[in-house]
C-alpha cells in the first residue's frame, strides 16, 4: 500500500506545472498543478465543476508528500486520510472552458504516537483570481487498525452554541411531507419537483431548467428518512437521510488502489444535495428558473474528518441541522453538517453556508458554432450563439453591457428558447440603437432544418412557426431599441395586435428564410411601451409573408386582473354549447396537437349559417410551450393560440366534405390575409382552453372563419382566417408541393413540368395515401415509356410529402427530357 493519487474518474489534477522541494527529505515542499474543466467531463452540473470536485481537485499534495519521502516512512503499512481544514471559497465554481490554477504547500510534519501527520494549504485561482482557499489543512497515515479503533467526531447538535437571533424566514410553500424514498429523490434530480414534494410545487414544471439535485452516480443523496421546516433540536429545520453502501459503488475503484474508500469531498458533495432539497422543500426555487447552488462566498467553513466509508460499511447517515433560512432575494441556508458510517460519526461540518443563485439553462448546453457572417451590437456579434444567449443566457452576451443588469437579479424580455426558438442570426442593423426611434430596421435568418420537428406529418411549416419566424424578430428589435432600459422595474413583452398575408408555404427545403423587420412607431412611458412593426419574410427572392404587428412591454401590474375582449351572447352561447358528432380525429401531430375534444358542432350554425364549432383542451403546467415561450415567463405564445383555431378550421371542413372526391387531401397553412388580436394570456396556473369559430365563407375548396380564443371562460384572442383545401394528387397540388420542397414562386421549369402533366396525366389512384404520407418510395421506372418516369416522380413526391427516388433506364439520360432537367433545375433560385 503506497500513498497515490486517485485513479480516473476521480484523478482531478491534469498536469503538474512545478514542483519545489528535496525528495525523500521529509521537509516541507510546494507543488503546482492545472485541472482544465471540459465540455466532456464527466461531473458537470449545469456546466461547472461541482464544489466538493473543486476541492477534490487540489488533491497533489498526495504528489507532493510522497515526492518528499513518506512511503519510505509508512514501508506500505500506513494509508493517507484526511482529517480536516478550513475552507473558503472566493467566486462561484469553474464553468466549462475554465482551468484551476493549484499552489499547494505542505508546510510541516508531526508525531502523535506511530501515527505520523503533516500540515498544508494550498490556493486555487481561475484567470489569475482567487477562487479557493484551504487553510489549516491536515492529514496523516494510519494503520488499518488504527482506522478501525476511531472515537469519530467529538460534536452534537445539542451542545453546539448556535446565534440566538438568526434569520429564520418561512417556507414559501408548506410540504405536508417528511418522508421521501428513494423513487422521490430520483425524481427530484430529473427536475420533477412535483414528483419529489407533491403539490404546490406546479410552478416548477414550466421552469426551463429547475434548481435540483445531481442524478445517476453523481447522487449521493438517497432516502430522507426525516425532513421538516422547523424541526431538529434547534427548531429551526432538520434533515436526515440514509444512503445505503455497496462494495460495487463506483468511486471505490480509483480511490484508492489497494485501499478503497469514499472521498470525503464526496461526502461534503451529499450534504450540499441535502442542502440543495432543503431549500427547494421551503418552496425558494418556484420561481427562480435556471437558478443554481453553490457554496456562500467568503466566508470559512471548517470541516472535521474522523471517520471512513469503505466497502465493507452499510449506510451513511446525512444529518443538516438549520441555524439559519433567508427566503431572499438570494436564498441562503446555513446549517451544520453530519456524516455518520455505521453510527459512527465520520464528517462534521460547522455553520456551512449554501446559496441558490441567478443562471442560465444555456450553461448546460454547448453553444453552436455560426461560420455565416453576422451585424455586431456593442461588441456583440450577433450570430446564433447571441441569440440562444438572448432566449435562454447572459442577456449582455445577447445585447452587450448595457444588459448587464439582467445578468443577475433583474430579468428582460426574452425570446423564445428551443425548440421555438426561429432565428439563427442577425444580418443587419440599421438605423440608432438604444434610441427607441421609429426607422430602426432589421434583417434575420432563419436557418430551416429540413428534418425540423415541425415537419413531421406535414407537408410545409405549420402557419405558427413561420408566424415566429417573423415575429420573433420584432422582440429582438424592440430591445434592441432600448425599450427595457432605464426602468425602475421589470416588464414582459406581449403581442397585441397583427394583420398579415401568407404568400407562399415554405417546405422542408426552404433552406433559408429571411425576415426584415421594421419599427414603424413608438409610444413610450414611464411604465410601458407599445412599438408597431412593418414585416416581410422571406425565402430566397420570394416574399411568403407579409405582415404589420403591435407588441408592448408591461409591467407585472398590467396582467392583473385583464379582462379580455369582449362578449357577445351568440359568441357565449357559443362557447357553452353542446352537441353534433365527428367524423375525423383532430388535425395536429405531437407537440402541435393543441385540442383533445369538440364538444360541439353544428354545420349549418352560426351567423352565415355555415356552422361553428368549439374545441377544448386542459392546460398542463408541463406542456413543451410553457418552457419554450418564455424563460422566466411561462405563457403560451399566441401563435399557438392562432394554430389551434387553424385546426378546428380544418376539422370543421372536412365535416363540411370539402374532402369530398379527392385522391389525396391536404390543407395549405393559414393562407391569403388575416388578422389577430391579444387581450389576455395562457399562464401555467390556467385550467382550460377553448377556441371557438363560426364559419363565414365557404368558397370551392376555400374556408373563412371568425375565432376566438378563451382560457378559463375569459375570451382572450381573436381573429379571422382561412384555409384551403388541395388534392396533393392533382396539378395544383403538385405546383404546391414543387414550389414549396424547392423554395421558387412561378418559374420556368415549373410550367414545362406542368405542361407534361396536363398533357399526360390523367385519373390517379392511390390505395392507402395515409400510408405513403411521410415516407421515402422508390420507384422502379418503366424503361419504355420516359414521360412514366417524370410523371410519377412528380406525384409521388406530391402525394407522399418527400422526394420519390426513381431508378430509370441509363439511355434516359440522353434522352431530350434527360437533357432538358438539368438546365431547368440550374435556374438560380431553386435550392
Amino acid at each position: 500500500m503506497q500513498c497515490r493519487m486517485p485513479k480516473a474518474p476521480l484523478l482531478m489534477a491534469d498536469r503538474v506545472t512545478g514542483l519545489v522541494g528535496e525528495p525523500a527529505s521529509h521537509g516541507k515542499g510546494t507543488v503546482w498543478t492545472e485541472t482544465d474543466v471540459t465540455r466532456d467531463a464527466w461531473y458537470l452540473e449545469n456546466g461547472r465543476m461541482p464544489p466538493g470536485l473543486m476541492i477534490e481537485s487540489g488533491q497533489a499534495d498526495l504528489f507532493l508528500i510522497s515526492w518528499l519521502g513518506a512511503d519510505l516512512l509508512n514501508r506500505g503499512e500506513r494509508a493517507y486520510r484526511l482529517l480536516g481544514c478550513k475552507l473558503t471559497w472566493h467566486r462561484s465554481p469553474p464553468r466549462v472552458g475554465e482551468t484551476l490554477s493549484y499552489d499547494i504547500h505542505i508546510d510541516g510534519h508531526a508525531k502523535q504516537g506511530d501515527v505520523r501527520l503533516f500540515f498544508f494549504h494550498y490556493d486555487c485561482h481561475v484567470d489569475g483570481q482567487p477562487a479557493l482557499t484551504v487553510r489549516s489543512g491536515q492529514a496523516g497515515f494510519f494503520t488499518a487498525a488504527e482506522l478501525a479503533g476511531s472515537a469519530g467526531v467529538i460534536w452534537s447538535a445539542e451542545e453546539q452554541e448556535i446565534s440566538a437571533d438568526a434569520r429564520v424566514d418561512p417556507p414559501a410553500v408548506v410540504c405536508t411531507r417528511a418522508v421521501f424514498d428513494d423513487a422521490a429523490l430520483e425524481a427530484l434530480s430529473r427536475g420533477d419537483v412535483v414528483g419529489c414534494f407533491g403539490a404546490g410545487f406546479e410552478a416548477t414544471r414550466s421552469h426551463v431548467r429547475t434548481p435540483q439535485i445531481a442524478a445517476g452516480y453523481k447522487r449521493f443523496l438517497g432516502q430522507v428518512d426525516e425532513w421538516s421546516a422547523d424541526g431538529g433540536p434547534w427548531r429551526r429545520g432538520y434533515l436526515k437521510a440514509t444512503t445505503h453502501i455497496s462494495p460495487d459503488d463506483w468511486y471505490f475503484e480509483g480511490h484508492f488502489h489497494e485501499d478503497p474508500c469514499m472521498p470525503g469531498t464526496l461526502m461534503l458533495e451529499g450534504c450540499l444535495q441535502a442542502m440543495a432539497f432543503h431549500l427547494v422543500g421551503l418552496g425558494y426555487s418556484l420561481d427562480r428558473d435556471g437558478w443554481r447552488f453553490e457554496p456562500i462566498p467568503d466566508e470559512t467553513y471548517s470541516m472535521i474528518c474522523r471517520g471512513q466509508v469503505t466497502p465493507t460499511s452499510k449506510e451513511l447517515v446525512y444529518e443538516v441541522f438549520v441555524e439559519e433560512v433567508h427566503d431572499g432575494p438570494v436564498p441562503k441556508l446555513y446549517a451544520d453538517l453530519l456524516c455518520t458510517v455505521d453510527g459512527l460519526k465520520a464528517f462534521h461540518a460547522r455553520r456551512f453556508g449554501l446559496q441558490l443563485v441567478p443562471d442560465f439553462p444555456i450553461s448546460s448546453h454547448p453553444l453552436p458554432d455560426d461560420e455565416r457572417p453576422a451585424a455586431t451590437l456593442d461588441g456583440v456579434k450577433l450570430d446564433r450563439a447571441a441569440l440562444l444567449h438572448s432566449a435562454w443566457g447572459q442577456p449582455s452576451r445577447a445585447f452587450g453591457p448595457r444588459y448587464a443588469a439582467f445578468d443577475h437579479l433583474r430579468r428582460a424580455p426574452r425570446l423564445p428558447g428551443p425548440p421555438y426558438h426561429m432565428v439563427s442570426r442577425v444580418t443587419r442593423l440599421d438605423g440608432e440603437p438604444w434610441a427607441k426611434k421609429a426607422g430602426a430596421e432589421v434583417e434575420i435568418e432563419y436557418d430551416v432544418p429540413p428534418d425540423a420537428w415541425y415537419f413531421a406529418g406535414v407537408r410545409s411549416m405549420p402557419y405558427a412557426l413561420l408566424l415566429e419566424a417573423a415575429l420573433q424578430p420584432c422582440g429582438w428589435l424592440a430591445s434592441a431599441s432600448g425599450c427595457t432600459l432605464g426602468r425602475d422595474v421589470d416588464v414582459r413583452f406581449r403581442n397585441l395586435d397583427g394583420e398579415g398575408e401568407v404568400l407562399a408555404e415554405v417546405g422542408p427545403g426552404a433552406g433559408r428564410l429571411t425576415t426584415t423587420a421594421t419599427l414603424t412607431s413608438v409610444s413610450d412611458t414611464a411604465a410601458m411601451s407599445i412599438v408597431a412593426f412593418d414585416v416581410v419574410t422571406r425565402m430566397g427572392v420570394q416574399d411568403v409573408l407579409r405582415l404589420k404587428a403591435v407588441f408592448g412591454f408591461f409591467p407585472d401590474a398590467a396582467f392583473e386582473d385583464q379582462a379580455g375582449l369582449s362578449v357577445s351572447d351568440a359568441e357565449r352561447t357559443r362557447l357553452l354549447a353542446r352537441g353534433g358528432s365527428l367524423r375525423y380525429a383532430l388535425p395536429g401531430r405531437d407537440r402541435l396537437a393543441l385540442l383533445s375534444e369538440v364538444p360541439y358542432l353544428a354545420l349549418d350554425g352560426g351567423p352565415a349559417g355555415l356552422g361553428e364549432a368549439r374545441a377544448e383542451r386542459a392546460v398542463d403546467a408541463a406542456d413543451w410551450f410553457f418552457r419554450a415561450h418564455f424563460f422566466q415567463d411561462p405563457v403560451q405564445p399566441g401563435s399557438l393560440g392562432l394554430e389551434a383555431m387553424h385546426q378546428l378550421l380544418l376539422l370543421v371542413a372536412m365535416e363540411k366534405g370539402l374532402t369530398e372526391g379527392m385522391v389525396a387531401p391536404d390543407f395549405t397553412p393559414l393562407d391569403g390575409a388575416h388578422r389577430w388580436k391579444y387581450r389576455g394570456q395562457v399562464r401555467p396556473t390556467a385550467e382550460r382552453i377553448a377556441v371557438t369559430l363560426a364559419v363565414t365563407a365557404v368558397e370551392g375548396a376555400r374556408i373563412e372563419a371568425d375565432a376566438s380564443f378563451w382560457v378559463d371562460a375569459k375570451r382572450i384572442y381573436e381573429a379571422s382566417l382561412g384555409t384551403t383545401v388541395v388534392d396533393a394528387a392533382s396539378r395544383d397540388g403538385v405546383q404546391c408541393f414543387w414550389r414549396r420542397f424547392l423554395g421558387v414562386g412561378p418559374w420556368l421549369g415549373e410550367d414545362v413540368l406542368l405542361g407534361l402533366f396536363d398533357r399526360f396525366v390523367g385519373e390517379v389512384h392511390v390505395e392507402d395515401v395515409e400510408a405513403l404520407r411521410g415516407r421515402p418510395v422508390l420507384y422502379v421506372a418503366n424503361h419504355q415509356t420516359a414521360i412514366e418516369t417524370l410523371m410519377f416522380s412528380l406525384l409521388g413526391g406530391s402525394i407522399s410529402g418527400v422526394p420519390m427516388v426513381t431508378i430509370a433506364k441509363a439511355e434516359h439520360r440522353d434522352s431530350w427530357y434527360g437533357r432538358l432537367l438539368p438546365w431547368l433545375f440550374a435556374h438560380p433560385d431553386v435550392t
